[in-house]
């Protein structure tokens, strides 16, 4: 799922509001003021990437109920729900079984979450154990 530079701040706030939701013990602010500070706007994009990905892989792990609540809280704050991050971010997953090749790091991560989350059957879970194996060598 890429972020571009035009949607970066909607993006920041879904991020923000679902890790509040999802999250309530940790304070996300804090952390992205330090990196923006820190990153150039590519690599905020790219952070921002991942930390969507993370959060729609960790609401696989949530409860039915869990997750229609909290879909219902984004969608009357007018925010991509939940269940829209996770379709997107596994749009991107299917998209990388499809071509079996992976370029950059973050494919692999988005690979490797959905493995490890036991969202793959048998027979995508192999091809992503293959992409991830060599892509690391």
């Amino acid at each position: 799922m890429a972020v571009t530079a035009a949607e970066f701040d909607y993006l920041l706030k879904v991020l923000l509001r679902l890790s509040e939701l999802m999250n309530p013990q940790y304070d996300i602010a804090a952390d992205i003021k330090s990196w923006q500070a820190q990153f150039t706007p590519s690599q905020q994009r790219q952070g921002l990437q991942e930390g969507l990905g993370d959060l729609a892989e960790q609401g696989f792990g949530f409860p039915a109920d869990s997750r229609r609540q909290i879909d219902e809280t984004m969608r009357s704050e007018g925010l991509m729900t939940l269940t829209e991050l996770q379709v997107r971010h596994g749009r991107r997953v299917k998209r990388l079984l499809k071509k079996k090749r992976l370029f950059r790091e973050d494919d692999a991560i988005a690979l490797k979450g959905f493995l490890d989350s036991g969202l793959l059957n048998d027979a995508d879970a192999q091809i992503a154990m293959d992409l991830i194996e060599n892509f690391q060598t």
